[in-house]
């Protein structure tokens, strides 16, 4: 898939979150502060965190899709899995932050002012969110996109806390407030988790980790395949991102072949591991002795 296929994919995830996200932050925040519950205000502000992250896959993808230039000439595809880490770091913020005020909520108790409504909002808030957490993750699986996969992660985590936290408001009906504080803190909890789990890959990718077993052997097998090869070692791939790889390696021919024989078995593994794989091929050529 093209670049810029894959960034229109992009654009109508972050667009679709954007919109749904807006519009339960305004809902959510209001009755938060209506009923004074932390909780509910933890989650209102988790799910504007879903807007932020949004615009940064939006961002991502509009960068992604620019062309190889002379400062950059494998493409602009690692801005994704930094787009990507922007997002874990935002919501490690988010966490942090609320997670000390549900703290300090606990040892220090309010009242909370447990509604139906409220009750009502935050299941149907859920499931919304659960519906924008399976749509990320169809198209993140489409263009297998780390940052959509990631907004995913993000709209579940704020699905799972929207449909804990009535639970914390039931048991505000019935005088117990410690359970908003102690809700808020499971919810700080279980977004900083969530920040974690997106950070460690795509902190990985961006150190540069070893092509997976399968990808070597499938240029391995890709190479062999060539008439003239005999061996085929020193595999080594450069991601840059989902649609371009670096790819050089060391074939082995014959001994009693020419130089220009030699030279067109090279051409000929390059353009057959380039067809099979993505981005570019390099082949170094050694005589079998």
């Amino acid at each position: 898939m093209d670049q810029k296929t894959r960034a229109k994919y992009g654009f109508l995830e972050a667009w679709v979150s954007i919109a749904g996200n807006t519009a339960l932050f305004v809902v959510k925040v209001i009755i938060g502060f209506a009923i004074n519950s932390i909780s509910l205000i933890t989650d209102a502000f988790h799910t504007l965190s879903d807007v932020l992250t949004s615009v940064v896959v939006l961002v991502g993808f509009m960068f992604t899709r620019m062309p190889a230039d002379e400062r950059h000439p494998h493409g602009h595809g690692r801005v994704e899995p930094i787009a990507t880490l922007i997002i874990a770091l935002l919501l490690a913020m988010v966490a942090y932050e609320f997670g000390k005020q549900s703290i300090e909520r606990f040892f220090h108790p309010e009242p909370v002012k447990g509604t139906v409504l409220a009750v009502v909002v935050l299941f149907a808030s859920a499931l919304g969110k659960e519906w924008m957490a399976r749509f990320s993750y169809k198209l993140g699986k489409k263009i297998n996109s780390a940052a959509l996969y990631a907004d995913g992660w993000h709209h579940r985590s704020d699905a799972i806390a929207s449909a804990l936290i009535p639970i914390a408001i039931i048991g505000a009906m019935f005088k117990v407030y410690w359970l908003d504080a102690a809700f808020g803190i499971g919810v700080a909890v279980l977004i900083m988790y969530t920040a974690f789990e997106i950070a460690r890959p795509n902190i990985d990718e961006l150190i540069g980790h070893a092509p997976s077993k399968e990808f070597i052997n499938r240029i391995e097998q890709s190479a062999r395949s060539v008439k003239g090869v005999v061996g085929v070692h020193a595999i080594s791939v450069h991601e840059y991102g989902d649609y371009y790889n670096a790819i050089s390696m060391h074939i082995e021919v014959e001994g009693n072949i020419n130089i220009n024989e030699a030279h067109a078995i090279a051409t000929m593994v390059e353009h057959k591991v380039n067809t099979e794989t993505k981005g570019s091929v390099t082949v170094h050529v050694e005589i079998k002795e």
